[in-house]
């Protein structure tokens, strides 16, 4: 006896594919606006889906040709011949729109890494940039015919079903063996809300910025630089006669070299259409030579691995690492020197240097506080610097509409000096 039901298997496919089909085609509608947060976010989310509507959609196809399936319904031969077109082109557009999204990331010109749900990483087809225009077209071109198959296949389900007297739809809606009216509605609906979900998942005001906790910068910024050739101390400087007024008391401490402890932290705030991207480099070090008594001698070097850049988005924190952003395979290093340490009076002090980022040397100030106890010393600053001083942001990213030129630093870690 022919089968009169669609496996379990073939059923689970069908409707998951739906489903993600609807919520896929709402998502891909909400891809606009200004480069911000929510819209990487989206992006994201719409590469997900689409490798796993693809990898589903290859799995559905193989179903079709190993299990058995309901023969194809009666009827005149033109209907039977729309039916075959229309399910041919949804194998189509299942295949060849997560293809030709595919296609499209790996040709951008900005080389964002695929990381599936923020977990698999997924590699860029090795093709060139010419594919580009042509996979954009096309993939713009499936969603418009995903839409009209949607409302083929629904029209003819429903004419098979009421019109012809023929059970279509117990073929393939789980549960609906029986009349078909709830189970058609609560199919319809599902696939509604798949739609409505794709469009809300992220509103264009939601904040969906990953922050982490980390201390909030306690000094107030100065405006950055009118250009970004000038120099990017953002902290003014003191008043040369406040900084000799401020001259600490003689204590005594001698020059000593200091070590940091490994807990201490190092993070970053950038702007992204106004709304704060929170981050901390995992991995740096620092050499200091101090004495409130010797600042003339005293000099500080912090080396940090730019690879080690976290924001929470492992796609993200990829695409820092590239040639746009930090360049790490040519410049894996940021390194700030100073040998002008000033005390401005109590426990306020800066440092006057130099800060190389990605082949750009350019000035730079440190405000921080210092707590010294004994041979301990507790250490908490910020600083403000031009990002596109030093080429941080090539390409689109050059602008400053969406990300802010400034970006706010700050650091905190206790030091101990060998026993006197």
């Amino acid at each position: 006896m022919p089968a009169q039901r669609y496996s379990y298997t073939a059923i689970a496919l069908h409707w998951l594919i739906a489903l993600l089909l609807a919520f896929q085609i709402a998502l891909g509608w909400a891809l606009e606006g200004n480069n911000s947060p929510e819209l990487f976010a989206r992006y994201q989310l719409h590469k997900s889906i689409g490798i796993t509507i693809l990898l589903l959609s290859l799995a559905r196809l193989a179903v079709r040709f190993i299990l058995p399936r309901p023969p194809a319904s009666d009827g005149p031969a033109w209907t039977r011949t729309l039916a075959g077109i229309v399910h041919g082109l949804f194998y189509l557009v299942m295949i060849l729109g997560p293809l030709t999204g595919w296609l499209l990331v790996s040709t951008a010109r900005v080389q964002v890494p695929t990381l599936l749900y923020g977990i698999v990483p997924w590699p860029h087809l090795p093709v060139g940039r010419s594919w580009h225009e042509p996979a954009e077209s096309i993939h713009g071109a499936m969603a418009w015919i995903a839409i009209g198959l949607f409302l083929l296949h629904i029209a003819g389900a429903l004419r098979h079903q009421w019109l012809l007297g023929k059970p279509e739809l117990q073929r393939m809606i789980p549960f609906a063996r029986g009349k078909a009216v709830g189970a058609a509605i609560g199919a319809l609906a599902l696939v509604a809300g798949a739609f409505a979900v794709g469009q809300t998942i992220y509103p264009e005001r939601s904040r969906t910025v990953v922050e982490k906790t980390m201390p909030v910068p306690t000094a107030e910024p100065v405006a950055p630089p009118a250009a970004p050739a000038a120099s990017v101390a953002m902290d003014a400087e003191a008043p040369v006669e406040d900084v000799a007024k401020a001259a600490p008391e003689d204590t005594g401490e001698p020059l000593a070299d200091w070590t940091v402890a490994p807990s201490g932290h190092l993070g970053f705030t950038a702007r992204w259409n106004g709304e704060a991207v929170n981050g901390s480099f995992d991995r740096w070090r620092a050499a200091i030579r101090f004495s409130r008594d010797h600042l003339a001698e005293s000099n500080i070097r912090v080396t940090v691995d730019l690879a080690s850049a976290d924001t929470g988005d492992g796609q993200r924190d990829d695409s820092l690492k590239g040639s746009d952003f930090f360049n790490v395979t040519a410049r894996p290093n940021a390194v700030f020197t100073a040998r002008d340490v000033r005390h401005l009076g109590g426990d306020r002090y800066e440092a006057r240097g130099t800060l190389d980022l990605r082949g750009a040397s350019k000035p730079a100030t440190v405000r921080f506080t210092l707590r010294i106890d004994g041979d301990k010393a507790r250490v908490a600053g910020t600083a403000r610097i031009d990002r596109t001083a030093f080429g941080v942001g090539q390409g689109e990213w050059a602008a400053t509409d969406a990300i802010a030129a400034a970006v706010d630093v700050d650091f905190s870690f206790s030091a101990t000096r060998p026993a006197s």
